[in-house]
């Protein structure tokens, strides 16, 4: 099945393969230096989409062909939201990167990654 909003999709997708790689060596001041870096990657995997307020099995055609995926991604988006719930708003990478649950937001994403490029 193809999707309505291939370019969105990509947008997805890369955020997730972002959100599944090693953490990079940092900017001086705590940031991701690469593109998309850690800021973009989790707004277009969580604010552009609204699956942190929406189901995402209400994008099954928009963005995501099938229930599995609508499942991977909203995986990731509750292990992205654990992480900013717990870090200070504003935090730098490194605080994001060290956080405890970032494994989680790492093997998540892999799978939904994965799920979306089969």
């Amino acid at each position: 099945m193809d999707v309505e909003w291939p370019d969105r999709r990509a947008d997805v997708l890369n955020g997730l393969d972002l959100l599944a790689s090693e953490p990079p060596t940092l900017t001086a001041d705590g940031r991701d230096p690469r593109w998309p870096d850690l800021r973009n990657a989790v707004h277009w995997v969580v604010d552009d989409t609204w699956w942190d307020q929406r189901d995402p099995h209400e994008s099954i055609g928009t963005l995501l062909r099938n229930a599995d995926e609508a499942e991977a991604v909203g995986d990731v988006v509750a292990a992205v939201v654990t992480v900013s719930e717990r870090v200070q708003a504003g935090s730098t990478d490194a605080v994001w990167f060290a956080d405890t649950h970032w494994p989680a937001v790492r093997e998540s994403a892999a799978k939904a990654a994965g799920l979306l490029r089969a």
